[in-house]
């Protein structure tokens, strides 16, 4: 596989047409990272076979087999405020699980702030990472893992982490399911770019599971426990607590069955 094999496989207007491709990369987002403060235009697509340091949120390691799954970097240059880029984790979450949808049949749950899920295991993460240079936003650098061939896990993840492939039971497309990605990322940036982003709450709702149940939300040492009630205008967790209303922007949530 090579980048023009890829790019073929694209029906994309910009997202993935500046695209490179790596057999073996430390970290996508690091490459990714690289390319903005060199020039890279927006809708670049890093994408990877293998990551040797790959990570999720709060540094966590991202593990999977080489060749099997979609592990890959989207260059954006969104004209939003500094305050809305916390919706860039849930604006990538939203196209994955549309893309899943249309291509596969099978409607995903997105967990707030950046997982995907197929029933109560996790198949995608999402890590966004802002560039800024003297306070200017240079760029967002949207980290994509997907689980798609992959059936083996190590052990200590086995019980939480599922693939398209152990879900459905067939071997999958991976490049069917990019280029459909990409696309709905591509939609979805364009309604960005056109001031739409309240487009991006309304509709990841519609993909969670979370409103009006009970959850557990931990940050550091911190553990803190309320109803999900709805989400904020820059994409935090409103929930009820024992002390009222609390906006909760970062965290790990688990719901309290």
């Amino acid at each position: 596989m090579n980048s023009n094999e890829i790019q073929s496989s694209l029906t994309t207007n910009l997202f993935g047409r500046n695209l490179i491709y790596m057999s073996t990369v430390d970290s996508t987002n690091q490459k990714a990272k690289l390319l903005i403060k060199e020039g890279a235009i927006s809708g670049t697509v890093i994408i990877a076979d293998e990551q040797t340091a790959g990570r999720g949120r709060l540094n966590r390691i991202w593990v999977s087999e080489p060749g099997k799954n979609l592990l890959f970097s989207v260059i954006i240059k969104p004209t939003i405020a500094n305050e809305q880029i916390g919706l860039i984790s849930l604006y990538a979450g939203l196209a994955v699980a549309k893309a899943i949808e249309e291509t596969l049949q099978i409607k995903p749950v997105c967990k707030w702030p950046n997982d995907l899920l197929l029933g109560k295991k996790k198949f995608c993460g999402v890590l966004s990472e802002a560039i800024f240079d003297d306070n200017e936003l240079k760029g967002i650098v949207v980290g994509i893992g997907i689980n798609v061939n992959q059936l083996n896990f190590p052990e200590e993840i086995r019980e939480k982490t599922t693939s398209l492939k152990k879900e459905l039971g067939r071997e999958i497309d991976r490049f069917k399911v990019l280029n459909c990605v990409l696309n709905k990322m591509e939609y979805y940036y364009n309604k960005i770019q056109k001031g739409s982003i309240n487009l991006i709450i309304k509709e990841w709702v519609h993909y969670t599971t979370i409103f009006g149940k009970k959850i557990s939300v931990k940050q550091n040492r911190e553990e803190i426990r309320g109803i999900a009630l709805r989400l904020a205008e820059d994409g935090g967790l409103v929930i009820s607590t024992a002390k009222g209303e609390l906006k909760i922007l970062a965290g790990d949530v688990t719901i309290c069955f």
